[in-house]
Parts: C-alpha cells; sequence; structure tokens
C-alpha cells in the first residue's frame, strides 16, 4: 500500500514539470491565462477609488462593493475561453494523452493603496477556493502543477493567487499499471515463502509421523518380547524341577547360563520399551477359525500351566465351524497381554485363568477371560486401557501399562467390542464380541 502511495504522488511527475515551463511561458507578464491581467485590472481599477474612500470611511458600503466587484470578476474569469484553448496546447506540446484533464483554481484577489498592506477582495480560507476552469476531480495534491501569486510592490495596484492541477482520469490504474512489475515481484515472493513453508511443514509432518511409527515399531516389538521371554523362563524353571539329580548335574550350566542370558535379555527389552503411540492403520485382516487359533493358543499357555498355575480354555461346539476377520498375531498377543495380567496381579495361591467363547446375540461370538487377581476398583476401571496407566494396587513393581493399551488397540483396529468388570479380591472378566462372517 505504501508502494502505491509513493508511486501515485510521483505519477507523472516529469509531465508535470514540463507542463509547469509551458505553462509559465504562456502567462508570463499574466495571470491565471493569457488576457488574465487585462481582465482583472478593468474590472478593478474602476473601482479603486471609490474603494479606497469607502474602506477610510464607510466600512458597510466598501464591504458591499468589494462583494459586488467579486461577482463581477469571478464571473468575468468563468466565461472566459482562454484556459481551455492554453490547456490544449499544453496537452500538444508536452504530448499528453486524451485522459488528462486540468482545474485551475482562484484563492485570492486582493488590493492595495499604500503599497503595504492588501485587502482582500475575493477572501478565502486556506482549504477554500473557487474552480474557474477544467474539472474538479482533478484538484488533487498529487496534481498540482503550479501554485503561483503575483502581486506588484506598487500603490494602487492588486494580487491573485491560483493553483493549476493537471492530472489523469485513469490515475489510479496507471498507478496501478506502474507497480504492476513489483506487485508481480511481491506474489511470487510470498508464493515462494508460503510454498517453502508449506514444503517445510509437510516434510517436518512426514518426518514426525515416521519417528512416531519407528517409536511404535520399537514400542511394540519390544513389549511383545516379554511374553515369549516369560514363557520361555518358565519353561526352563520346570525342567529345572522335573529332571533327575543326575540330569541337573549335566545341564545345570547350560540351565544357568538360559536364565542369565534370559534375565539380560529382559532388561535390554524393558529398556527399550518407549511411550510412543501405538500405529497399526494398515494391518491386514484373514479369514480364520476362531477355533483354530484357540487351539495355538492353548497350546502355548500350556507351558505356563503348573501346580499353582491353572489355565482352562472352553469352545462351545456350535463356534468350531466358524469363521472370522482377524489378525492371528495381534490376536493370540492381546489374550496373551490379558492372560500375563491376570497372573501377574494375582496373590492367589492358586492362580487361575478361565476362557471361554460362545455363540452371542446378533451373529456375534462372546469371549470371557476371568481371572482370581486382585481385582480392579470401580473408580480406575475407565482408565485401564489408557496407555501408561497402572492400578494403584499393581502387584507387579515391572509394568509399564502397554498391555492393555494393546488389546484395546487390538479391539479398535479389528472393530471389535471390549468390556470389563471386576471385584476387588474377586478377580477380572474381560468380555470380547467378535463379529462372525456370515
Amino acid at each position: 500500500m505504501q508502494s502505491y502511495e509513493i508511486k501515485r504522488s510521483e505519477l507523472f511527475w516529469k509531465e508535470k514539470k514540463e507542463i509547469k515551463v509551458v505553462y509559465d511561458r504562456h502567462i508570463a507578464n499574466d495571470k491565471i491565462f493569457p488576457g488574465g491581467q487585462k481582465l482583472i485590472d478593468s474590472t478593478l481599477i474602476p473601482h479603486l477609488d471609490r474603494l479606497e474612500a469607502y474602506y477610510q470611511h464607510d466600512n458597510y458600503a466598501f464591504f458591499n462593493l468589494k462583494d459586488s466587484i467579486a461577482k463581477e470578476l469571478i464571473s468575468k474569469l468563468l466565461n472566459h475561453p482562454a484556459m481551455d484553448s492554453l490547456f490544449k496546447i499544453i496537452k500538444s506540446e508536452v504530448n499528453l494523452g486524451q485522459n488528462f484533464g486540468y482545474a485551475i483554481v482562484l484563492r485570492d484577489v486582493s488590493v492595495t493603496f499604500d503599497a503595504k498592506k492588501f485587502i482582500p477582495i475575493v477572501d478565502y480560507d486556506v482549504d477554500q477556493y473557487t474552480l474557474i476552469g477544467g474539472e474538479d476531480q482533478f484538484i488533487d495534491k498529487d496534481n498540482l502543477v503550479s501554485s503561483i501569486a503575483i502581486s506588484a510592490n506598487s500603490k494602487r495596484s492588486n494580487r491573485v493567487a491560483f493553483t493549476l492541477y493537471v492530472g489523469n482520469i485513469d490515475k489510479n490504474v496507471s498507478a496501478l499499471r506502474s507497480i504492476f512489475p513489483l506487485l508481480l515481484l511481491s506474489g511470487c515472493c510470498i508464493i515462494g515463502i508460503i510454498s517453502v513453508y508449506c514444503w517445510t511443514y509437510n516434510n517436518w509432518i512426514k518426518q514426525k509421523r515416521m519417528a512416531e511409527m519407528a517409536s511404535d515399531f520399537i514400542n511394540n516389538v519390544t513389549h511383545e518380547f516379554n511374553t515369549p521371554l516369560t514363557t520361555i523362563r518358565i519353561g526352563l524353571s520346570n525342567i529345572a524341577v522335573k529332571v533327575s539329580s543326575d540330569d541337573k548335574m549335566k545341564i545345570s550350566t547350560t540351565l544357568e547360563t538360559m536364565m542369565r542370558q534370559i534375565k539380560r535379555l529382559d532388561r535390554l527389552v524393558n529398556k527399550a520399551i518407549d511411550l510412543s503411540v501405538f500405529n497399526q492403520e494398515e494391518v491386514v485382516l484373514e479369514e480364520h477359525f476362531l477355533a483354530e487359533l484357540l487351539d495355538h493358543l492353548e497350546r502355548d499357555l500350556t507351558i505356563l500351566a503348573s501346580e499353582t498355575i491353572g489355565i482352562q480354555t472352553f469352545v462351545d461346539e456350535e463356534v468350531k465351524g466358524i469363521k472370522v476377520l482377524v489378525n492371528p498375531f495381534m490376536f493370540v498377543t492381546a489374550l496373551n497381554n490379558i492372560v500375563d495380567n491376570g497372573l501377574k496381579y494375582n496373590n492367589e495361591s492358586i492362580k487361575q485363568i478361565c476362557i471361554h467363547v460362545g455363540l452371542y446375540e446378533n451373529n456375534t461370538i462372546l469371549m470371557t477371560i476371568r481371572d482370581n487377581g486382585i481385582g480392579i476398583s470401580n473408580n480406575e476401571l475407565p482408565h485401564i486401557f489408557t496407555k501408561g496407566y497402572r492400578v494403584k494396587r499393581d502387584a507387579s513393581p515391572n509394568g509399564l501399562g502397554l498391555g492393555l493399551f494393546f488389546v484395546k488397540e487390538v479391539m479398535r483396529i479389528h472393530n471389535w467390542k471390549i468390556d470389563v468388570k471386576s471385584d476387588i479380591n474377586n478377580g477380572t472378566t474381560f468380555f470380547i464380541l467378535i463379529p462372525m462372517i456370515k
């Protein structure tokens, strides 16, 4: 906007200088336009004697005569065609286009009787004037060409002040046209800045997403190491208990080495886990018999069973021939997390996990996983699927609060529903609704 105003004020400055030279040349020793001096003198001089007498002795008569002279003078100036003719000559000599016009205004006409004090005949305030030629649309400070006050240092003379304006009807368009290259450059710069910003922002979003995906990958993979590590650890413990004394002597070193390396790997896995956001939006779901997946799960869980741990799986007959859309790895891992929590947060001497699968209404399958653990209070139940959340009565000091968060994400990705009920000291039951394939 500032560039526009500057350019608008400077527009046609060269032409205005040339116009002033031509105008001043044509009114040399004259006023307003050729013949203006004669017109003004012929109007004022015949009344000077009376004006001087009235000015000295009769103010009322002086003002009446002054006003009458002013009206006569302005009328003669308005009806004189000299300025129109002069402007045509100016346009021709300066090569101005057809869109140019002018305005000439009278700002002051005064007389003096003693060559010292000028008495106004046509008197105006600072911002007032009389248009005596052209069109008032050109009266603008940016169109100012010449502003002159001509007087003679002699008694019984006059002073005349007038201003000439010349401008283009399409000045605003011309100003915009003249600064168009600057506007175009500015627009290109703005577009370039916006483009760089968008490119930078998109790259930042991509890098952020990649960082989140990498973090999620480490988070999920390392977290899922815990279950097989626990299974291997328990399996090794069972082997150590069940082998004979002679065999134990032979493999004790190997068992100790394996247990030590498992503990080391467990520490490394737990150290690598972070709390990044889980992201599995492109998981492939496949058709599988739910009963077959539960058989695999039951075999995996068998190694956990012992004299103090009992795990039971019941699948109703009508469910065994039903397929569901599922990602096997995620499904088995989610159930392992629930079972692992049921065993980990359990203070009973004999820990019990019971899994039951049966038909439910509206072509769905209902799976329940029930344990006899420490239970969860009603205040904490709404938060158990939140990432990083751990119940206050957590029996394990090593959890990170990611297991049930993983379970909830698996349910969301599969579009399954999960609910949970729990009683303090009486265990927890998870309910999973699984749509069947028709």
